[in-house]
């Protein structure tokens, strides 16, 4: 049967109005010290659960006060940043419009200016390339993690899961793409470990195993989503050497943990991976028959097919939610859609 893409759908008890999902994007205007969020912020989510979005992800959530990668990000890791983010899940609630909170560690692509002096951590003490965002230094070598600090920060995601839940958000997504903190671990050429958290891939894995085990204790398995990606945003040559060993290796391990919601994040959607004849996310609807969403700089007219292909069950679309707050409106009624201009909407939220 063909779906549309503007039909309902259900993971468990959690029914979207919609298969169109508004992806993650930093904005960084929450505030710099306390990492709470405002109105301002409660508007910019409530605009575009207004008009229609079906599922919004947030921006990154800082777990702890080490995960932040540049100025302005929300934390849900305090008292005060959960009765903030209240502001914005109610905001969206009253359209009717479900919100999972991404959570986020950035690891090694941080700098000691943003942390208040403390060093980025990392899985090893191997720096990144490039420089920090907003900051326009370079990467600082990371200072690798003890055994206690990594379940110390496993501990923290539970926590912060737990927070969002207790904030009002509908489930989490956690964040283990881009070369951030869990990515770090799961890659080769950032983990140099010689201990259950380093060498061979399972033991490369475990990091994000023990996360999703102990955040399914305070979040509906149905309400977790795990987002992965090949690339990474510190080092734009970094492919996976064998793409199905690694698809078929973490989708065990969610399937191990019974969720049922995994975002592949690609820089465009359909292009096929260098060691592999399909795209990333034909690769994991190969292996995954739970729901998928597609992401990766999708046309606002590819949507609809790529659901009714039955390609994947939810699209998600980033930067045209930011120039089109209505985008499910002029989807439906074939309008205009405006392009993202980087000059006029980078600097405000609208």
């Amino acid at each position: 049967m063909t779906c549309s893409i503007f039909s309902k759908y259900k993971i468990g008890n959690l029914t979207l109005d919609n298969r169109i999902v508004m992806a993650p994007m930093t904005r960084g205007f929450a505030d710099n010290e306390t990492g709470e969020v405002n109105y301002l912020i409660a508007d910019y989510y409530g605009k575009r659960a207004r008009y229609g979005a079906g599922l919004i992800i947030t921006e990154g959530v800082a777990i702890n006060k080490l995960a932040k990668g540049t100025y302005g990000i929300p934390g849900i890791y305090t008292h005060r940043q959960i009765l903030s983010w209240k502001k914005v899940t109610r905001e969206v609630h009253q359209y009717k419009t479900k919100i999972f909170a991404q959570l986020w560690h950035v690891g090694r692509v941080s700098h000691q200016e943003i942390l208040k002096g403390n060093a980025p951590v990392a899985p090893s003490p191997i720096g990144a390339n490039g420089h920090v965002h907003r900051l326009r230094k370079p990467f600082q070598a990371p200072r690798a993690l003890n055994n206690i600090e990594i379940y110390q920060i496993i501990a923290d995601y539970k926590d912060a899961a737990k927070n969002a839940m207790e904030a009002g958000f509908d489930g989490v997504e956690i964040h283990a793409a881009h070369g951030y903190l869990i990515d770090q671990f799961i890659n080769e050429k950032t983990n140099d470990r010689q201990d259950e958290f380093g060498g061979s891939l399972q033991n490369r894995l475990r990091f994000l195993d023990l996360i999703i085990k102990e955040v399914k204790k305070v979040v509906p398995k149905n309400r977790i989503s795990i987002r992965i990606s090949e690339k990474k945003d510190d080092d734009k040559d970094y492919v996976w050497e064998h793409p199905e060993e690694m698809v078929c290796a973490i989708t065990g391990i969610l399937s191990k943990h019974q969720l049922k919601i995994v975002h592949p994040s690609a820089e465009n959607y359909g292009d096929m991976l260098q060691h592999n004849q399909k795209s990333l996310h034909e690769l994991f609807r190969q292996y995954w028959d739970k729901t998928l969403i597609a992401v990766g700089n999708i046309a606002p007219e590819k949507g609809a097919s790529i659901i009714g292909g039955n390609q994947a069950d939810l699209v998600a679309f980033g930067q045209l939610f930011i120039a089109n707050p209505d985008l499910v409106v002029r989807l439906k009624a074939n309008q205009e859609i405006f392009p993202y201009q980087t000059k006029n909407l980078h600097t405000c939220l609208i």
